[in-house]
């Protein structure tokens, strides 16, 4: 395995093959393509939706962000904590929300790499000083991809409080998937909730129903923008089934650390965004998911890619 680097990009590759994870450095750290080579194929799964008219750095689809301090959107932008009330900027002006927390189009830097005859693993990092007076809560956050020769990807995001009280924090990942000349019409999607919530005009969760899906559910005649609270399992697996060429992608969290699940499938792009987040949208309101990270403390959190058989759920 083998690591490739220029001064906005970062490569891990298996020169047997070609399968290869491409990583931006310049607009969040961002995850811009995963080529695996399955039956024979060399297949790209990452989509970056509406990149023929908007550049990474300004996509109003986010795709592949991180989304931290915060996930999805804080209602008006506003919020309090420990007794103090806070204004965020208002990023998603026709709804007038606070959109994706502060490290969406961050730089990062490259902390640490190695690669071996097993794997090529890179950390790439960026330390927010609490400059946004409306979040003075500074923390240091870093993203580790580890592509294995085996073809999956690990995905790791640690996140540490830098100050000298207690900060609100969640976390989760935007990306988006698909298969080469797959239509929404040939995927279908399978994850294991108990409950979807139903949004209101600025797409804030206003409604919990219980949402116990056995069946696969078809992108081509279903459609889905819900935020989904899933059953809490060790190894939550979400599958996404392309059943043209009869194999699937997977991602797999833990919901119990990551309980809550956004799959958006936004129209004529043929992808899905499947999002793991540890808390549901405007959480800093409703303290749904959300964690008070105390001086010096930690979070880590694990996800993890792979494309097999359909069914095979094994990595």
């Amino acid at each position: 395995m083998i690591i490739e680097q220029n001064e906005n990009q970062i490569s891990l590759v298996n020169p047997t093959n070609q399968s290869r994870v491409d990583i931006d450095l310049t607009a969040g750290g961002l995850l811009t393509r995963f080529d695996v080579h399955v039956e024979n194929e060399l297949i790209n799964i990452v989509k970056l939706p509406f990149s023929d008219r908007y550049p990474l750095a300004s996509n109003p689809y986010h795709p592949s962000a991180v989304l931290t301090p915060w996930v999805n959107r804080v209602r008006n932008g506003n919020y309090s904590f420990e007794g103090r009330n806070y204004q965020l900027p208002i990023n998603e002006p026709n709804l007038g929300n606070a959109i994706h927390g502060l490290l969406a189009r961050a730089s990062f830097t490259v902390s640490a790499s190695e690669s071996t005859s097993n794997s090529a693993y890179v950390r790439i990092s960026h330390s927010y000083s609490g400059d946004e007076k409306g979040y003075p809560f500074p923390f240091d956050f870093s993203i580790d991809y580890t592509f294995e020769k085996s073809g999956g990807l690990r995905v790791n995001f640690h996140a540490t409080n830098t100050g000298t009280g207690n900060m609100p924090f969640a976390c989760g990942w935007h990306p988006y998937f698909g298969f080469p000349g797959s239509t929404l019409d040939d995927l279908q999607i399978s994850f294991t909730s108990k409950s979807r919530f139903l949004s209101d005009a600025q797409m804030i969760p206003l409604q919990e129903e219980s949402f116990d899906r056995k069946d696969p559910i078809s992108l081509g005649s279903e459609q889905l923008d819900h935020v989904f609270l899933l059953k809490p399992l060790a190894n939550h697996r979400t599958e996404l089934h392309d059943t043209r060429r009869n194999i699937s992608f997977y991602l797999e969290q833990s919901s119990i650390q990551f309980p809550y699940l956004v799959v958006f499938a936004p129209g004529d792009q043929d992808a899905v965004a499947i999002e793991p987040m540890t808390a549901n949208t405007d959480a800093f309101n409703t303290a749904e998911g959300l964690q008070v990270l105390a001086p010096g403390a930690q979070f880590d959190g694990e996800v993890y890619l792979w494309v097999g058989k359909a069914g095979h759920t094994t990595r």
